[in-house]
């Protein structure tokens, strides 16, 4: 097993991960640490960095390097983004960090920074096209994605504190302040020719878009708690600009989701991000949670194992194995077996129910971890595990499939309408979903049923759907004993027939 250290020092606050790498190569995050530096205040001004600004940088350092210390963590990725790339004063800071806490830190580009902003997205939000925006304290780094490729990457000296210096947007905003700072915004922008009218999806990384998404969040009443990959219309979007924008300081600190801590800075940076929107054209904002640091992780991770490409092929495929890797003491035979028998049901009884391809990836998701709530608690630990996918770190999902394929592993066991409404989360799914829910469900609790003592005996599957029922003919291995299995399926009979409007009878070849 490694740990590695992560540190990313920008113009607005400095972040510190610490990743761990287990031997059968899952990795995840041990602890995490966030601080507001504002290291780029008042770097439009005198293009220095400020000693204030300097001092809370190496107090935070300082911190971290005891924590690697005390964990015998050697290896550390440092790396120090616009406000010290701009800064006449930055490589003389970079060297009294080494000097003084031997933590060797790196300036890197401006498109190394986008890059890493890419790999850590592309890795974890399921998108074939999308312009990605990192935007900082100091800089804002735009990339234009088509089949999960970079065509286009640039860093623009945009950002949300220098916005807010240039415009003196902290306090209240006049309409002649705001429409100056909108002006300059597009001119500086424009100048960014493939930008203009892409209609894409904006993919937002950073505090500004992770703040826009917290404030709609609390303004929808939206019950997950998951920032990650949440989608914001450029119709809300406007809604919580013109909320932010009509309010001075204090009076923002109050709107619901956003941090105090970004109260000042929030209007440049919303202004930074309509502009954007205006632009390209584009009517929808994805908000990733992971950007710069993830970028690192993964491009060490695939160096390490000798991978073609830090960009994984099938994201969702790669998370849900990496989850499966970080929970000990699950039987992995039997949750293979399950998917594998949930998946020749739902092929089997596809012109019944109709669903697509897409349903099915979630269906065997579920059934893929439909046990992990053992880990909590044998005991109602279908209701554990949906509580577990609904908010483990399983990419490739939008957060509506994800909550999905989690009350389906969570009905495994039978569903109610009384459960139902006793779920949290349980608004995110519309009416459909929730008929998709029922009926996989079944299609799950049939498919455990089929490995009750976990001997993985069924082979093949065979459907036939007739006007007066659906026969099921189960192929076992030879010589197997299939009585238990017969006799723990037939308990799902009824729920079949309610679902799906067919009795269900079940023959063993």
């Amino acid at each position: 097993m490694e740990q590695l250290a992560i540190i990313d020092m920008g113009s607005n606050s400095i972040r510190f991960v610490i990743a761990q790498i287990k031997d059968n190569k899952s990795y995840s995050y041990v602890y995490q640490d966030k601080a507001t530096i504002r290291l780029g205040q008042g770097l439009t001004d005198t293009g220095t960095l400020t000693r204030e600004g300097r001092d809370k940088a190496m107090k935070c350092l300082r911190v971290y390097k005891h924590i690697m210390e005390i964990r015998h963590i050697t290896n550390c990725f440092a790396v120090a983004t616009a406000a010290v790339r701009d800064a006449s004063n930055g490589a003389e800071f970079l060297k009294e960090i080494r000097e003084e806490t031997g933590i060797d830190m790196t300036v890197i580009p401006g498109e190394r920074e986008a890059y890493l902003g890419y790999l850590g997205t592309i890795n974890t939000i399921d998108i074939q096209d999308c312009l990605i925006f990192d935007l900082g304290g100091a800089s804002v780094e735009l990339t234009l994605v088509r089949k999960r490729e970079i065509v286009h990457s640039v860093s623009v000296p945009l950002g949300a504190v220098t916005v807010t210096e240039r415009f003196n947007t902290q306090g209240a905003v006049t309409e002649e302040t705001l429409s100056s700072c909108l002006k300059y915004l597009r001119k500086t922008l424009a100048s960014v020719k493939w930008l203009r009218d892409i209609n894409l999806p904006l993919v937002g990384i950073g505090g500004t878009a992770r703040n826009l998404a917290k404030m709609d969040q609390r303004a929808r009443d939206y019950e997950l708690p998951t920032i990650h990959n949440y989608i914001l219309s450029k119709e809300n979007f406007m809604s919580v600009f013109q909320e932010v924008t009509k309010r001075n300081s204090s009076s923002r600190k109050k709107i619901p989701g956003l941090s105090s801590e970004r109260a000042d800075v929030i209007v440049a940076g919303s202004a930074v991000v309509k502009t954007i929107f205006d632009l390209s054209g584009s009517d929808t904002l994805i908000v990733s949670g992971c950007g710069l640091r993830e970028g690192l992780l993964y491009e060490y991770y695939a160096k390490r194992y000798g991978l073609k490409s830090p960009r994984f092929p099938d994201i969702l495929d790669f998370s849900v194995n990496n989850l499966l890797g970080n929970l000990e003491n699950l039987n992995r035979p039997h949750m293979e077996q399950v998917a594998k028998v949930t998946a020749m049901l739902f092929d089997g009884l596809k012109p019944l129910h109709g669903y697509d391809d897409r349903i099915r990836r979630l269906l065997v998701t579920a059934a893929l971890l439909h046990d992990i709530g053992k880990r909590v608690n044998f005991y109602n630990h279908a209701r554990h595990s949906a509580f577990m996918i609904g908010h483990a770190p399983i990419y490739g999902m939008t957060q509506r499939e994800q909550m999905i394929a989690a009350f389906i592993a969570g009905f495994h066991h039978g569903i109610s309408r009384k459960i139902q409404r006793a779920y949290r989360y349980a608004n995110i799914p519309t009416e459909e979903d929730w008929e998709i829910v029922r009926k996989m469900s079944v299609l799950l609790a049939l498919a455990e049923a089929s490995d009750h003592t976990y001997e993985n005996i069924v082979e093949k599957i065979n459907v036939t759907i007739n006007d007066d029922a659906v026969v099921i003919v189960l192929t076992p291995k030879a010589g197997a004993p299939y009585e238990p299995a017969d006799y723990t399926m037939q308990q799902y009979t009824k729920a079949f027939k309610k679902e799906f409007g067919l009795p269900l009878v079940l023959v063993w070849k």
